[in-house]
C-alpha cells in the first residue's frame, strides 16, 4: 500500500537546490544537458514532493505547522508533546530532519556530534556561516533564527 510520499529524485533535488541558490534555469539546463522546460518541471515536482514530506513529517510527529516553504525546504511549527517550537527541514544532502528547540546539556549527550553535523550541513546549504565553538542547541537556535530572517518570518 503506497501512501504517495516520495523524495525528489537526485536530479530533481539538485535542480531544486540550484534554483534555491538563485542559479538561472537556463544555466542549470546547460550544465545538466537538459531543456529549460525540464528544469522548470523538475523544480515544480521537487517542491510538491518536499511539501508532502514536510506535511507528512509534521503529521506523524504531531507538529502543528505555523509556516512552511517548500521552495526552501523549511517549516516551523509547535509540538505540544515536547512543548517546543519545532523546525522541519529538507536538505539535498540529508533529507528530512526535525529539530526540537530546547536547552540541552550537549556535552553529556551522545548525539552531540550528529546534531552538530546536521546543523553545519544545513548552514552550508543555506550559505550561513556558523561559529565553531557553540554547542548544538545554541547553534540550532542561531541557525533557525537566521533562516527565518532570510525567509522574512518572525
Amino acid at each position: 500500500m503506497s501512501i504517495g510520499i516520495r523524495y525528489p529524485t537526485k536530479q530533481q533535488s539538485t535542480i531544486w537546490l540550484r534554483r534555491r541558490q538563485n542559479n538561472l534555469p537556463s544555466d542549470i539546463a546547460k550544465e545538466l544537458a537538459v531543456s529549460r522546460p525540464y528544469v522548470s518541471q523538475a523544480q515544480r515536482i521537487a517542491e510538491e514532493r518536499i511539501e508532502s514530506l514536510l506535511r507528512h513529517t509534521a503529521k506523524v510527529s504531531r507538529i502543528v505547522l505555523q509556516n512552511m516553504s517548500p521552495e526552501y525546504g523549511f517549516a516551523v511549527g509547535y509540538c505540544h508533546a515536547h512543548d517546543s517550537l519545532t523546525y522541519i527541514t529538507y536538505s539535498h544532502k540529508m533529507g528530512v530532519q526535525v529539530w526540537f528547540s530546547h536547552r540541552g546539556d550537549c556535552d553529556s549527550c551522545d548525539m552531540m556530534e550528529n546534531c552538530d553535523e546536521v546543523l553545519r550541513n544545513l548552514a552550508e546549504e543555506w550559505e550561513i556561516p556558523l561559529p565553531k565553538d557553540l554547542a548544538p542547541t545554541r547553534l540550532g537556535e542561531k541557525l533557525f533564527k537566521l533562516i527565518m530572517r532570510q525567509l522574512q518570518w518572525k
